[in-house]
């Protein structure tokens, strides 16, 4: 999704990637579209818009109720673990128990 542009004495700068415009896929992927949204967009939205997008879809909507019941409902679906808190990574581990 960025592209590295290293600078001699300065520190790196990261550009969003020309081909994708910073959303990680190809534009066929992007092509593919689930209830009006793409791939991109689905893992842009918070827990709890996702728990709302994907209220038919009982396995999603129990696995995301979890993480709302243990307060991660702010986090984004697609956000990298490297993100996480270490309290934040702790709620996750207590939720997939």
């Amino acid at each position: 999704g960025f592209v590295m542009v290293e600078l001699l004495f300065l520190p790196s700068v990261y550009t969003p990637c020309p081909a994708c415009r910073g959303s990680r896929y190809d534009a066929t992927t992007l092509e593919v579209l689930y209830r009006g949204k793409s791939v991109a967009d689905v893992l842009g939205l918070t827990v709890d818009a996702g728990w709302e997008f994907l209220a038919d879809e009982p396995h999603c909507r129990r696995s995301l109720g979890v993480l709302r019941d243990v307060g991660l409902g702010y986090l984004r679906l697609g956000q990298p673990a490297t993100e996480l808190s270490g309290g934040e990574a702790q709620r996750i581990k207590l939720a997939t128990e």
